[in-house]
């Protein structure tokens, strides 16, 4: 396993990685926008003043409106663009590897780790140099899927302890750092320390190495 991470890590362009992950940020705003606005021209032209319209007076209502929706969209991607590329524009980041897992029928392999092999299989993680996290971009199948301004888990009030792991992980001098999101989700946290993987519950500040991990809490790993 940790022969593959090093192989993902090694194969890593990280100014390559950059761009994609703009170029996919883009990509889900758009994709976004795009349903929103086709929701929003539905509501609009579902009054009763649209529908009581002859068929050529509304198509060229509903072409005037699509445009109007469609430029405030555009703006609005733009925005949001120029704030995204700002907030990881030449700053160190953290890429953390994502891991997905299969489940075998054996009863000593019930669960085989694999590094993610998808275009985007890193997140990206952003801390000061007091080791709190500022920013992070996580991304899930190959694209974009998130982005936050602090780590909060599950929950906002347990996502406290969030700050005192990542210092607790990043003091030990890690040599990489991983997130498998079937792993509770944000509860956790992984790294590799002296060829192990070990694997850090935050709520609870609670770490394991991976296989107790699998041992102890088979029931809270997500399908």
């Amino acid at each position: 396993m940790v022969q593959q991470i090093e192989h993902s890590y090694n194969s890593l362009d990280t100014t390559s990685y950059i761009e994609d992950i703009k170029l996919s940020f883009r990509e889900e705003m758009e994709k976004g926008c795009k349903e929103i606005d086709n929701i929003t021209l539905e509501l609009k032209m579902s009054r009763p003043f649209y529908k009581n319209t002859d068929s050529v007076k509304k198509q060229k209502l509903t072409d005037s409106l699509m445009r109007d929706i469609t430029l405030n969209s555009k703006i609005w991607i733009e925005k949001e663009c120029k704030k995204f590329i700002s907030a990881i524009k030449d700053k160190p980041a953290h890429y953390i590897l994502n891991l997905t897992f299969e489940k075998h029928e054996q009863p000593n392999k019930q669960i085989c780790l694999q590094t993610d092999t998808s275009k985007l299989p890193f997140n990206l993680f952003y801390f000061d140099k007091h080791s709190n996290v500022k920013f992070y971009v996580l991304v899930d199948s190959g694209k974009y899927s998130g982005r936050g301004s602090r780590y909060i888990t599950y929950s906002k009030l347990f996502g406290e302890n969030a700050p005192k792991v990542f210092k607790r992980i990043l003091h030990k001098n890690p040599k990489y750092l991983l997130y498998c999101r079937q792993f509770e989700g944000m509860n956790t946290i992984l790294y590799v320390l002296n060829d192990k993987i070990y694997i850090y519950r935050i709520v609870q500040m609670k770490e394991y190495e991976l296989d107790d991990y699998i041992k102890k809490f088979s029931c809270l790993i997500l399908e």
